[in-house]
């Protein structure tokens, strides 16, 4: 009947929605396990049914599909899983990481900062949000259309629900705005099998933002939430980032609305954890295996990991988050070599050595030495720098220089770690290819710098913003700053050295506007020592295939 065919209709429609064509595989929003909750089954237990239907939602931004299938046709499903594919545009073109897997068409030219229509890591990228906006609608199009035929006491779990999904719905269009500009807008109000209109940046994030608002009223001050759900906090958080970026994506800044919302936020996050700040104690409990403990609604009072993507190394696998984040930068060094790395190092196995830094991204940590070998800042704790016999000597983007081409800037661990930050062996698990510690989309400690960039931009006050970067710098081990010391030019730096590969940089450098001109790192356009972009790379195209298809506007330049 209409109404359960409704429900278990493939992803390709919504997709096709949203102008995807036939990028979508074959994905049905069927719970991802339908022995027990079937079409025929279903009035048994409607409130159960929602639930599973609810998870896959979530599925979708923690893997790359259910059951094994890959959501995006035709592009590599680890690559297409949602942090995955962002951290390809965020972090791959910029100053930070360099891909070195040169023998993947779908990259093309994209760790230099290239970007053509037709590159497949775009069609990818692109999918992957298109894709998890179509179900967040679909989902609360179901409920709003009454399928579920729900009782009044269920309900209210649906509205909880359709909250959760206008959040999740809203991550998803901060990123399609900030790397595509004008793309297709569809909410809950727009038809599943139309065709959703372009609309302009402006108009997008003035809608999100609204939506956004609106959601974190309905939940008063509860901050709570499951572990694993989104929430307020998520919400609020995203606001944060919105405002931040006010002036980029509309033409008018927000830095008074992004500093008030960091504020809030913050107030209702702090109390425990490094000097009460509700940062965890230890910089590299967010990164280990056990780091779901500080995620709100983890079993820590400290709650640091706001937007989390809960991964498990057994039943909830990824070729992404966590793992890409260990082993994609990871590998054993042959016996012979000039520089040492070992994958037991890191309880890591097998390793894609797919990675490496940029020369300019690590000069701006403070070193001990002029080879870069150690610090004091305890972010580099677990790098293989020049003391590891790593270096920038042969800087070709290949993995045959891998060990001369940068340093391994090693963020992610296998292992637990203990109240003090040191491995804790007995709670860690055996050395495997799949990591199973958690990503953190969004960590307060982000709303604090972004709360500082607010305040030093005239939106708030900048003795509370000095505050608020020393928790920064002094859980890293470095000295806390004077007033003199607090300037937008090494705020930027010191956002760079805190929030490094976690999917912020692209949008950074073109916030500071340094990303078309005003700074260089290698290989930059193409360019062995860097050199500009052309003016119109703030934008990315939409993929090529989506344009015909659909009818779009492409974005000039392209």
């Amino acid at each position: 009947m209409k109404t359960i065919n409704k429900i278990f209709a493939t992803i390709a429609v919504g997709g096709a929605m949203l102008g995807l064509g036939a990028c979508t595989g074959d994905l049905d929003l069927m719970p991802t396990d339908p022995r027990t909750v079937t079409p025929g089954t279903f009035s048994e237990d409607p409130e159960g049914y929602m639930e599973q239907v609810m998870a896959d939602v979530y599925l979708q931004f923690a893997t790359y599909g259910a059951n094994g299938s890959a959501s995006v046709e035709g592009f590599d499903g680890g690559m297409s899983t949602f942090q995955r594919a962002i951290f390809n545009f965020e972090e791959i073109p910029t100053d930070e990481s360099n891909w070195l897997a040169t023998g993947d068409a779908n990259f093309g030219t994209l760790t230099y900062g290239i970007v053509a229509a037709n590159n497949g890591a775009l069609y990818g990228t692109y999918s992957r949000l298109m894709i998890n906006v179509a179900l967040c609608n679909d989902f609360i199009q179901t409920v709003n259309n009454g399928y579920f035929d729900l009782t009044e006491t269920q309900q209210a779990k649906a509205d909880l629900f359709i909250r959760q999904c206008k959040i999740l719905r809203s991550g998803c269009y901060f990123y399609l705005i900030d790397l595509f500009g004008n793309v297709p807008y569809a909410d809950e109000t727009v038809e599943i099998n139309s065709v959703p209109p372009q609309l302009s940046r402006s108009e997008i994030y003035n809608n999100v933002v609204a939506t956004l608002e609106e959601v974190s009223s309905e939940y008063g001050n509860d901050y709570t939430a499951p572990y694993g759900y989104v929430g307020k906090a998520v919400a609020d958080a995203l606001l944060v980032k919105f405002y931040l970026n006010a002036g980029v994506y509309t033409g008018t800044a927000a830095w008074d609305k992004a500093y008030a919302k960091a504020v809030t936020l913050i107030n209702a996050l702090k109390g425990s954890g490094f000097q009460g700040s509700g940062l965890c104690n230890h910089y590299h409990q967010l990164f280990a295996y056990n780091n779901d403990q500080y995620s709100i609604g983890g079993s820590s009072s400290i709650n640091e990991i706001i937007w989390d993507i809960p991964q498990n190394e057994t039943y909830l696998k990824s070729f992404a988050n966590s793992t890409f984040m260990l082993m994609g930068y990871i590998t054993d060094s042959p016996d012979d070599s000039e520089w040492t790395i070992r994958q037991a190092d890191y309880n890591g196995d097998g390793g894609w050595k797919c990675m490496s830094s940029r020369q300019q991204f690590v000069e701006q940590f403070d070193w001990d030495d002029a080879t870069m070998g150690t610090s004091k800042d305890i972010r580099v704790k677990y790098w293989c720098t020049s003391a590891a016999g790593f270096s920038f000597d042969d800087n070709v983007l290949d993995q045959d220089h891998y060990g001369t081409n940068g340093f391994i800037p090693i963020k992610f661990i296998n292992w637990a770690l203990d109240d003090n930050g040191e491995i804790d062996t007995n709670a860690s698990p055996t050395k495997a290819s799949q990591i199973g510690g958690d990503y953190a989309m969004i960590r307060l400690a982000e709303i604090y710098l972004s709360a500082a960039e607010a305040a030093l931009q005239g939106g708030g006050d900048k003795s509370v913003a000095l505050t608020y970067v020393n928790y920064i710098r002094e859980r890293a081990g470095l000295d806390p700053w004077s007033s003199a010391d607090l300037t937008l030019a090494n705020l930027q730096e010191e956002r760079s050295r805190e929030l490094y590969c976690e999917n912020v940089r692209r949008t950074d450098l073109i916030r500071y506007g340094k990303w078309i001109s005003g700074y260089n790192w290698d290989w930059k356009n193409l360019t062995r020592n860097g050199t500009d972009f052309p003016s119109t790379n703030n934008l990315f195209p939409l993929p090529s295939t989506v344009v015909s298809q659909a009818g779009y506007t492409q974005n000039p330049g392209y």
